[in-house]
């Protein structure tokens, strides 16, 4: 379909944050975005501890621009694989972006308790999330973009949610909180669904919805992205992408 006005502004917004990246490297950051304690390192832990360890048992799966690591043994010809390597090209292709050569690494944990003992151990100011997406900076080279999750019932949602801030970060490196949780939000359902999600849609009629722009936008720490938040941020991100003038 062509592009509308209103899309092809976003487009010129993404393109005018590409422009303005700053050179260099950032500190630790998540997703969503909270400060990592640097301090916490792994060879501080026992030698022959589980929670010490990622998963890396198995020969590790590359799929496009992603390698997965995984202690248990994984079907290569799971749908899943093909839809999420075809997802780089979903997100670039949509906001117009420049393709990346980016390697994000996904960690799969077998179960939730092994997943949660190890980002306790790495991670331990993180709040408790279902998957993260972690920035490692190096100086002087590219970031390090890992995803921690488990095989757990949204492991399709949680992956394609976390390998899109992945992406992003990979050409634009700094985007707004609200904007990269509404575009998580709209790439994390499946590409049949066409970014609506019916649940969000469902709770905002029953109201209140007071949509707030100018409100989000102001918003930099993930304390302060409850569930409301993340409804409307994928509601903009929405709007701007399939909405008309």
């Amino acid at each position: 379909m062509p592009s509308s006005p209103l899309r092809a502004r976003f487009r010129l917004a993404f393109a005018a944050a590409l422009l303005a990246i700053p050179a260099g490297c950032e500190t630790f950051r998540s997703s969503p975005t909270e400060p990592v304690d640097p301090t916490i390192r792994a060879d501080a832990l026992p030698k022959n501890s589980d929670a010490s360890l990622p998963p890396g048992k198995k020969p590790p799966i590359r799929c496009g621009n992603y390698v997965f690591y995984h202690d248990f043994d994984i079907d290569r010809a799971d749908p899943l694989f093909a839809e999420l390597e075809a997802l780089p090209d979903q997100v670039f292709g949509e906001l117009a972006l420049p393709p990346t050569n980016a390697i994000v690494q996904v960690f799969l944990f077998d179960t939730q308790d092994r997943y949660e003992r190890y980002m306790r151990a790495h991670y331990a100011k993180l709040p408790p999330r279902r998957a993260y997406m972690i920035v490692e900076p190096h100086i002087g080279g590219s970031d390090d973009l890992k995803v921690f999750t488990w095989m757990g019932e949204h492991l399709r949602t949680d992956l394609r949610h976390e390998l899109t801030h992945a992406l992003l970060h990979s050409v634009l490196k700094d985007v707004p909180l609200w904007l990269d949780e509404g575009l998580a939000g709209f790439f994390e359902l499946p590409p049949n669904s066409d970014g609506v999600n019916a649940q969000h849609l469902e709770q905002m009629a029953r109201g209140p919805f007071k949509p707030d722009l100018a409100r989000l936008e102001k918003l930099t720490d993930v304390g302060e992205m409850q569930k409301p938040e993340y409804r409307e941020s994928w509601a903009w991100v929405h709007l701007m992408l399939r909405s008309n003038p």
